[in-house]
């Protein structure tokens, strides 16, 4: 057996394009291939869609649309210079305020209702003689038909059904950068939409017009009542505030005095705070001058007796050093310079003494004089805060009730200047002046606005494509099939050696009149009609297996597929034969043991088979049969044993192989049974060389196929592939359309052609 290790580093055969991205990425040829596949279903939308709206189309009520416009100021015409009770703000976000309520207000139920008072609608034949629309009829139908009863015992009032009559058909559309406003309406008759698009724009100026000059007209009416209660209310506090003054005994709250109290107390405070300043410096001297040495003093220091005194004790000194040189300690003028000496010294130090005495007497009375200064002023502080905290208690109470009047007084004189300027207001109402004007009446409707059918065409056009689109593209979505060669690489990781177009058999007759099965037609494809699609898809699968190995053809080449059905004996078959073509000696042996096929499919007998040459019940001699197929020999099942997994997996099978190896055949191909429903493949492939997997466009499943290939790659076999079984050229595999087209333009064969007494067409569906 070969290295298994060395299928990790082969690529895909001679011949065969690379493998599908195993991302998962798609092309747009992918999906171009989906689209086709499922163009039926894209037809069947697109159809759909275009029809019910059509029909929706043609059988609507034409729609005609009357239009008014307005103009709407945010203040009307400044007749009066004083400010109005009705104004707007004049801010960018009032702007966009003021516009959007007068917008809802031309849609309230309160000016619809003024409109329709007027126009009387709620009488009229044209609107109480129509018909409902034949989709609002059914459905009004249905909802009766659910909730019976759920309208009877109701009285309707006619005018707020033509209310929302007329809510349901107008809309109010703004001009863009500009004041004016479209008012339309939409309805069956053009002179009612007409009618009841001018009713709206005059009834909206009647509402605004009475609802500016009627808030006129209460706002001076609370503004009488203002005034006379605030001239009630200014009374009382002046009686109050005069029985204040003459039980305090205050005549007046003399602002100046508590001025000069307050100020004479900032004056104080200053004082003593210079005065607590001067006590701290003369304490700090007081202090330095009694701690510190004499003759450290600034005193002592800058003193020029002092000075002068020390000049004279140097100059002793340095006379009695330079006689201590030259003569004894006994000598008299050197005593007499002693004596001198140290009578320098000691007035010396009385001076110094005497005058830091005298500075310390200084710096203590003008340390007490400070201190006394100091108590002296926190005192008179203290006596001003008492007298200051005095008046202002005294007063606020008095200042209070003053205040309040004076704020009365103001109220009153700015109630009565509005009183004023909201009479004159009101009186403009008899000017007709507003801000909303009409600018052009509505005209008559000479054409629909609805339904547009060109319009609806293409719309439904486009949906139908768009819907019929998605659906195919969900559909592919949701279809966990396999159904083209990224399918299986996205889902395995094998590569595709050949692609098998999908098989659909004719009635098809021998000479003498007897019909033929269509799996025989299938199983001998590649014999029958050598040159058909079949037999180029099993050569083309010929080549990659041969090519799979690089030293030499693979001898054990075992056939399988994910679950039955999927045309692995088929495909074990037609590869047998295709081998065989080439001059090779081929033992095809059919290694499925539980629901064997191949002996069928030759009509020979499986008496004796692989069962029995395994259980040494026959020789390898007498279980293999000659076919129709020159240098293709069979090796059938044999009889169904109990134990199939564990008889394949005795050493017996291996003996067998290399046996027939010896004989010289070439070629030996193992019909597997498929990988999902037993264990004996993976045996099986652990004794191959090249394991194949058939893989049922259409059929097998992506988690089916994912497990198979999971588990035949842990058997090791040298090399893995798949093959795609089933591809019709609807599944956008180009290649055996051309063939095909190829094939019909030769003059000596198409597709149609057969060998020998069978006559089949072998053609994608």
């Amino acid at each position: 057996m070969a290295d298994p290790n060395e299928s990790q580093t082969q690529g895909p055969p001679y011949g065969y394009p690379p493998a599908a991205d195993p991302t998962g990425a798609r092309s747009l040829r992918d999906y171009w291939r989906v689209l086709v596949q499922r163009r039926w279903v894209i037809y069947t939308c697109l159809i759909a869609v275009v029809s019910v709206t059509m029909i929706l189309t043609f059988f609507t009520i034409p729609i005609y649309e009357a239009v008014t416009t307005i103009q709407i100021e945010r203040q009307g015409p400044d007749i009066l210079t004083f400010k109005d009770v009705v104004s707007s703000d004049s801010s960018a976000y009032a702007y966009q305020d003021f516009y959007q309520t007068q917008y809802k207000i031309l849609q309230s139920k309160s000016v619809v209702k003024i409109a329709v008072e007027r126009l009387d609608l709620a009488t009229r034949p044209e609107y109480l003689n129509r018909k409902p629309a034949l989709l609002p009829r059914a459905v009004g139908s249905v909802l009766s038909f659910l909730r019976p009863g759920s309208a009877s015992g109701q009285s309707v009032d006619p005018t707020e059904t033509a209310v929302r009559f007329v809510q349901g058909g107008m809309s109010v559309r703004p001009i863009r950068n500009s004041q004016l406003v479209s008012i339309a309406f939409r309805d069956r008759n053009p002179e009612l939409a007409r009618e009841i698009t001018d009713a709206l724009a005059e009834a909206y100026v009647a509402f605004n017009y009475q609802n500016k000059y009627g808030t006129t007209e209460l706002a001076r009416e609370f503004l009488t009542k203002e005034v006379v209660q605030a001239q009630a209310e200014l009374a009382t506090l002046q009686r109050r505030l005069q029985d204040y003054g003459d039980k305090k005994k205050i005549l007046a709250v003399a602002d100046g005095a508590q001025d000069i109290s307050e100020q004479a107390l900032a004056d104080l405070n200053r004082r003593y705070i210079e005065a607590k300043t001067r006590t701290a410096a003369a304490q700090a001297r007081y202090e330095n001058a009694v701690g510190a040495p004499p003759d450290s003093l600034p005193e002592v220091l800058n003193s020029p007796l002092i000075a002068n005194l020390k000049q004279q004790y140097a100059e002793v000194e340095r006379k009695y050093s330079q006689m201590t040189e030259r003569f004894k300690e006994g000598w008299p003028p050197l005593m007499q310079l002693k004596q001198e000496l140290q009578q320098a010294q000691a007035r010396l130090q009385q001076e110094t003494l005497g005058i830091a005495s005298q500075v310390q007497s200084v710096t203590t009375a003008e340390y007490e004089r400070a201190r006394a200064e100091m108590s002296h002023l926190e005192a008179q502080v203290n006596s001003q805060k008492s007298e200051v905290q005095r008046v202002n208690r005294d007063a606020v109470d008095y200042t209070g009730l003053q205040a309040e009047i004076d704020s009365k007084r103001k109220i009153l004189a700015d109630l009565v200047a509005r009183q004023t300027q909201t009479t004159s207001s009101e009186r403009l109402k008899e000017t007709s002046a507003s801000n909303v004007r009409i600018v052009d009446g509505a005209e008559l409707p000479r054409h629909p606005v609805s339904p547009r059918r060109t319009l609806n065409l293409a719309v439904a056009l486009l949906l139908g494509m768009i819907s019929g689109v998605g659906m195919a593209l969900f559909l592919d979505h949701v279809d966990n099939s396999i159904k083209s060669e990224q399918d299986v690489a996205m889902n395995s990781g094998l590569p595709v050696l050949a692609h098998i177009p999908l098989f659909q058999s004719l009635q098809v007759v021998t000479e003498d009149g007897a019909p033929v099965n269509s799996s025989s037609q299938l199983d001998f494809a590649s014999h029958n009609d050598s040159r058909s699609m079949l037999a180029e898809a099993f050569k083309s699968l010929r080549t990659s297996v041969l090519l799979s190995t690089p030293d030499r053809p693979p001898v054990r080449i075992m056939i399988t597929s994910c679950e039955p059905q999927d045309g692995k004996s088929t495909a074990s078959m037609n590869l047998a034969i295709v081998l065989a073509q080439l001059g090779r000696s081929v033992l095809l042996m059919d290694a499925d043991l539980r629901r064997p096929r191949l002996h069928r499919a030759f009509n020979v007998s499986d008496a004796v088979g692989l069962s029995s040459v395994l259980t040494g019940n026959a020789e390898i001699e007498r279980a293999t049969f000659d076919t129709f197929v020159p240098g293709l020999r069979l090796l059938p099942s044999g009889p169904i044993p109990p134990n199939p997994s564990e008889l394949l997996d005795s050493p017996g099978l291996e003996n067998l192989l290399r046996a027939l190896e010896k004989t010289g055949y070439d070629h030996i191909l193992l019909d597997s049974p498929p990988m999902l429903s037993v264990t004996d493949p993976i045996v099986l492939a652990s004794r191959s060389e090249v394991c194949l997997i058939v893989v049922r466009a259409g059929k097998t499943i992506r988690e089916g196929l994912r497990e198979a290939a999971s588990r035949l790659q842990k058997a090791r076999p040298r090399t893995v592939g798949a093959i795609l079984n089933g591809v019709s050229d609807r599944a956008g595999h180009y290649y055996y359309r051309k063939y095909s087209y190829y094939r019909a333009q030769d003059g000596t064969a198409d597709s149609s052609n057969s060998v020998g007494p069978l006559r089949a067409r072998a053609r994608s569906r």
